[in-house]
């Protein structure tokens, strides 16, 4: 019985940190629904992020009421469901990670949005080339074909008195390399979950056993 306590201590602890790292998954993927215009492309990759973190819930949820219950069918049934799921978690993630150059372009398409906007209203590129330390779409070469010279933000420090000053790298390039970085922080935390959940599914086989084991001495 004291293994199978332990056991039990060890299986919560893993359905703990399942169930952070599925939280921050699921708080990623409503942030880029929630914060950001995007394309198809865009919103299933941030779905993927949401469906990722929801099915490690549902697991955890059901993973607790089996161990609580001590019930070997449900357990068996439970960890039977839980590497299906692992097998569609790990294809979500392999897509993820060979489609990020594709997703971080479709997720920097509002800059294109931006561009037009600050044609028509200066100062709308404001904040993309003040947060990444850009200028313009592409280059500082889009304001000057626009007939405009490009603004103090695209100067470093504001300070457009030296034409050293001028920053030349475009805003859509630098929102590109964000969401590439991003991407690969979020799916190295998916592969953490998925390995978390393998272990976890060891763990509840052997605590299936130790389940079983108990119930026929008894």
């Amino acid at each position: 019985m004291a293994s199978t306590s332990r056991l039990k201590v060890v299986t919560f602890g893993m359905d703990l940190l399942c169930t952070l790292l599925a939280l921050v998954l699921v708080s990623f993927g409503i942030y880029v629904v929630v914060s950001y215009d995007h394309n198809a492309v865009g919103s299933l990759s941030a779905y993927a992020y949401v469906g990722l973190g929801v099915s490690a819930l549902v697991i955890v949820l059901w993973g607790h009421l089996s161990t609580w219950r001590k019930n070997v069918c449900c357990t068996i049934t439970f960890t039977v469901f839980l590497f299906l799921v692992i097998v569609a978690q790990l294809t979500v993630v392999i897509l993820l990670f060979s489609h990020d150059i594709s997703v971080a372009s479709n997720l920097s398409n509002p800059v294109e949005t931006t561009w037009e906007e600050e044609l028509n209203s200066p100062g709308a590129m404001s904040l993309y080339q003040n947060w990444f330390q850009c200028c313009g779409r592409s280059s500082p070469q889009d304001y000057i074909i626009n007939d405009r010279l490009p603004p103090n933000s695209c100067f470093l420090n504001h300070d457009n008195a030296k034409n050293e000053n001028l920053i030349l790298t475009g805003c859509r390039v630098e929102l590109e390399n964000y969401w590439l970085n991003l991407l690969s922080i979020f799916n190295i935390l998916a592969c953490a979950l998925i390995g978390v959940e393998l272990l976890l599914g060891v763990i509840y086989c052997l605590l299936c056993n130790k389940i079983r084991r108990d119930a026929s001495r008894t």
